[in-house]
């Protein structure tokens, strides 16, 4: 076994033997406070402007284009977001004005690997905000909105396991792949961020940097945008439809 696999066995391990009692213990405390019950509410919120979404055309949606920084790739077994970025694209162009960045401070002790590669620190973690807290300042930031994450399969699969750790509702929004889109515009299968930026030609900024990484998107998914426009998709709907 290598080290990668050595590493993955050993944290299973650590999670099953006391990592996951030490987060229920937590959850439980968090399920008390008000933060807890303002993001209940805020989820419902957010869900009801999905239907809406599916006829409309994609000239005419406002997006939030959203990256998460985590502590690893395994939420099932601890893996936790800390920082979230977004920022607003509308009318094809992208809202700098309109931006979101939040640190969550997590539950466990961040590697010094995880700090290297995303540049946050312990100070940053420590004036953080709860996951709870951090989600609910999101999901307010992007209400009425469709989100768009590169790749969406790890972003969204990620915050809903992570709600589910949390004992939260079910969530579904209606929401963009833009690492699908791009390799079904451009037929490849890689089509990655730093690939799609020098592609294009947009100005590089520091990656792993939740914000940083969002804007590139936005920057990326407007080009997209525009490659779409000779293809049939017009709509939420007709876009689902070609990915599928």
């Amino acid at each position: 076994m290598n080290d990668i696999g050595i590493n993955v066995g050993f944290r299973i391990i650590k999670y099953y033997i006391w990592q996951q009692f030490f987060f229920h213990y937590q959850v439980k405390k968090a399920k008390e406070s008000p933060s807890y019950d303002k993001l209940t509410l805020t989820m419902k919120e957010f869900e009801k402007d999905k239907p809406t979404f599916q006829k409309k055309p994609l000239s005419d949606c406002t997006f939030t284009i959203f990256d998460l920084e985590t502590t690893g790739f395994f939420p099932e077994i601890g893996d936790e977001i800390i920082s979230i970025g977004a920022v607003k694209v509308k009318d094809q162009q992208v809202n700098y004005e309109d931006s979101f960045y939040q640190v969550i401070n997590p539950l466990q002790t961040v590697s010094k690997e995880t700090k290297m590669f995303t540049g946050l620190r312990r100070k940053d973690f420590l004036s953080g905000v709860t996951f709870p807290v951090g989600l609910e300042k999101f999901l307010e930031f992007s209400k009425g909105t469709i989100l768009v994450a590169h790749p969406a399969s790890f972003d969204i699969n990620f915050l809903q396991s992570r709600m589910q750790k949390w004992r939260l509702p079910s969530f579904d929004p209606e929401y963009i792949d833009s690492f699908g889109l791009a390799n079904e515009l451009l037929d490849c299968t890689d089509s990655y961020l730093d690939k799609l930026v020098e592609r294009y030609r947009i100005n590089s900024r520091k990656r792993h940097h939740a914000l940083n990484d969002a804007i590139m998107t936005a920057e990326v998914f407007i080009k997209l945008l525009q490659e779409s426009k000779a293809t049939p998709i017009k709509t939420i709907h007709d876009l689902k439809e070609q990915l599928a």
